[in-house]
């Protein structure tokens, strides 16, 4: 390409070249979407521009002289590299990374952009720890703020660095062939260029952006934050109408304002000087009035006030049920009573969803009446006339989930013939829909039901019905593990009465540890070689010396190994004067069966009821795990969902419990079909998916097929000696993290999703890719 002449060198200028203001905002809005900091330096190393800085650096790298020393090193490296090469890079002393490239235009370098201050794969906590210890920071908050670096992979950074040298280039390359024309008219160009590229990044930003002026009037709302809430800028006028729109409830709604008019008023009292963002999680009401968890973030920039938000539903919700789940495992082991227990349970789950009321019913000692355990948001008159009623089908919805040991769903109760004779009740307590769940122990039995009422008429979604089961299976695993340690303590106290023929294993020792009297049990227990047992024994053994060291009483569990089976000892031992002084005695007893019923409702928590597959909740979480895997090591992931084709024909012309069989026959052919290492589960109703990890495209398709041939050549026998078969329709994605991109379960689920329905629209029976 051949140069053309221009007036002087002064035109090489970055100053003239870009609107650095508006250049400015560019990087401004690239650190928003990505959290990566950068500048722009002049040629003689002058800083220009920058946006964004982490806490590290500002708050303990930059204030500490050594590392501050490592900091200059650091840029200075970057300058001079910059000079001669495209993109490079530099490892501060500190650990983290930082990135440079020049911009030239006809050989002249007029500027270098700045990437840093992140890391390329999460952060070894230890070495910053020694680092913390050795320049006397506050460790706690120097970990945090580390932990707040952004990670990028290597191969994404540098794509993202040279595409905004790129854009750079172009913006200057077109102002300064227009500065050789008319410099008036160069700057008006390429500032509406410029401008045109901004808006364009901001609506292609994987999170949802806005911003209003000064008045808070809001001037513009990006594509993704539709996608996200729903709302567009015509529905949005002001930052008024968005708080009385996502927020409707008033109580909820004023506390989050007041905190973002506090924050404002700062802001404009602080004459242009940087103010920290906002930063929230709320829940927010979507345009077509469904609610999703937000973490946003509001800030200041040139007279705006910038708005961005990430939906974190789906997390939210799996860190509220774990929550949940700990909180009453927590008062479980506390001994609290059942009662207190499941109040809890029911104000965590209520809390989030505050339209629902929920209940707990438990069947009596004889398993015909359901007596009433907890149901904090029910009216009291309701409570007492549900208090006894015998089960039944047709009992309302818990008599007959009581009755039938499944699930009842009445979406509408002044219609539903169970709900004929209460329905005067359920009026007069406002209740128009009810949904019960079963609660069921580990061996089958029905404990009781779980429902959740509606003062509307409602259908549940798969959301709705996770949740349900889920609560449904922690009543279950609080009430089974409290009548086994009540049967427990009972058992212990019946045990301290025996003596030699005790069923239990006894033994005493003197002051020095030595056995002096074992029972029958205890001999036979360890009559043999014990050689493959001697940890848990030694553990044993010192615990007896610490009790008759401390005269403290304590426990301990140790496991009895013989060939390929294990027994499980839970020993109490106490301080007892023998005829040679101190001692100790210790009673033990098999907890074996106790052990393996904590596994069974383990399983039972993360398993499907019907088809003993993984359930929904905890396939997201090996998931999740298998993505973070998949990420570090580069690995191909794969995801098959399937869904069976007219299945709703089934359960119309057989029935639902022909239908049940059905589905458990499928899960059994696929889990027979599928690998070891894959992950099968049950979504929900029809719908299945499996995640096959280190599997490329062509062996994702081929394992779908298998799959799908073996589904329809099954034969299903029933009852009457007739016999069914069905087909299923699958769709298939694969994701490869060697090329940079984000991806989530989520979306491998939504793509799967969508070739799935594509199978469907071709004619079902058959496999698409996405």
């Amino acid at each position: 390409m051949n140069k053309i002449p221009v007036n002087g060198s002064d035109d090489y200028r970055i100053e003239k070249l870009l609107d650095i203001t508006s250049f400015a905002e560019l990087l401004e809005g690239y650190y928003q979407a990505t959290g990566i900091p950068n500048g722009l330096v002049g040629p003689g190393g002058e800083l220009i521009t920058q946006a964004g800085w982490i806490d590290a650096c500002t708050r303990f790298h930059r204030g500490h002289e050594e590392t501050n020393r490592r900091c200059v090193e650091s840029n200075c490296t970057l300058l001079e590299q910059a000079q001669t090469q495209k993109v490079c890079n530099s490892l501060c002393k500190n650990g983290l990374y930082d990135y440079a490239t020049p911009i030239n235009i006809d050989g002249k370098h007029i500027a270098t952009l700045f990437m840093g201050q992140l890391l390329h794969q999460p952060p070894d906590l230890s070495y910053y720890e020694q680092q913390a210890e050795r320049f006397n920071y506050d460790k706690a908050a120097y970990i945090e703020a580390i932990k707040q670096v952004p990670v990028i992979p290597k191969a994404q950074l540098e794509k993202q660095l040279n595409h905004m040298v790129q854009v750079t280039t172009v913006l200057a390359k077109s102002a300064l062939s227009t500065i050789r024309e008319h410099h008036l008219q160069e700057a008006l160009s390429h500032s509406k260029k410029q401008r045109i590229e901004i808006k364009d990044l901001l609506d292609n930003s994987p999170t949802g952006i806005s911003w209003c002026d000064e008045a808070c009037n809001i001037e513009y709302i990006n594509h993704t934050f539709t996608r996200i809430l729903g709302y567009t800028l015509e529905d949005l006028p002001n930052v008024d109408s968005w708080y009385k729109t996502a927020y409707p409830d008033p109580e909820v709604r004023h506390p989050i304002e007041k905190i973002f008019k506090r924050w404002l008023n700062s802001q404009k009292k602080s004459n242009g000087a940087f103010m920290p963002p906002l930063t929230t999680e709320t829940t927010v009401r979507c345009k077509d009035g469904t609610s999703k968890r937000i973490s946003s973030q509001v800030s200041a920039i040139n007279q705006k006030i910038l708005y961005n938000c990430t939906d974190i539903t789906e997390k939210w919700r799996i860190e509220q049920r774990n929550l949940t789940r700990n909180r009453m495992m927590e008062r479980v082991a506390q001994g609290e009573q059942l009662n207190s227990i499941m109040h809890q349970l029911i104000t965590d789950i209520e809390s989030d969803d505050p339209s629902i009321r929920c209940s707990i019913l438990l069947l009596d000692s004889e398993g015909r009446h359901l007596l009433n355990c907890a149901a904090p948001s029910l009216p009291d008159f309701y409570n007492e006339a549900i208090h006894g009623v015998e089960i039944g089908e047709g009992v309302g919805s818990c008599g007959t989930a009581a009755f039938l040991g499944k699930r009842v769903i009445v979406e509408d109760i002044d219609i539903h013939p169970y709900w004929t004779p209460y329905r005067e009740l359920a009026a007069r307590a406002g209740l128009k829909a009810c949904w019960s769940e079963p609660i069921i122990s580990s061996t089958g039995r029905v404990l009781g039901s779980f429902a959740i009422y509606h003062n509307t008429p409602n259908k549940p979604d798969d959301h709705d019905i996770e949740m349900i089961s889920f609560a449904a299976n922690l009543a279950s695993i609080a009430i089974e593990t409290l009548k086994n340690r009540e049967e427990l303590v009972r058992s212990e106290q019946a045990y301290r009465s025996l003596a030699e023929n005790a069923p239990d294993a006894i033994a005493r020792y003197d002051g020095a540890g030595d056995l002096i009297y074992t029972n029958p049990n205890f001999a036979a227990l360890f009559a043999s070689d014990m050689s493959e047992n001697d940890s848990y024994l030694e553990h044993y053994r010192s615990v007896i010396r610490k009790v008759i060291r401390t005269g403290t009483p304590q426990q301990v569990e140790i496991c009895i190994h013989a060939g390929s089976n294990h027994r499980y000892l839970m020993f109490n031992i106490v301080s007892e004067e023998n005829e040679g002084g101190g001692g100790a005695l210790a009673i033990g007893r098999d907890i074996t069966l106790h052990r393996e019923m904590e596994h069974k409702l383990e399983k039972q928590a993360r398993s499907d009821f019907l088809t003993q597959l993984i359930n929904r909740r905890h396939f997201f979480e090996l998931a999740n795990r298998e993505m973070l895997v998949a990420s570090r090591y580069n690995n191909a992931l794969s995801l098959i969902m399937f869904d069976l084709d007219h299945f709703k024909q089934v359960n119309d012309t057989y029935g639902h419990a022909i239908g049940d069989l059905v589905l458990q026959r499928i899960a059994d052919v696929s889990l027979t079909t599928v690998r070891a290492a894959d992950i099968l589960a049950r979504l929900g109703g029809e719908e299945f998916v499996v995640l096959m990890v280190q599997t490329s495209h062509d062996e994702a398709l081929q394992s779908a097929e298998r799959l799908r041939q073996a589904i329809a050549s099954t034969s299903i026998a029933l009852g009457s000696g007739e016999a069914i078969s069905v087909t299923a329709s699958f769709g298939v994605t694969t994701i490869h993290f060697d090329s940079g991109d984000s991806h989530t379960i989520n979306h491998m689920i939504s793509d799967a999703d969508k070739a799935m329905y594509r199978a469907k629209q071709e004619g079902r029976n058959r496999v698409v890719y996405a």
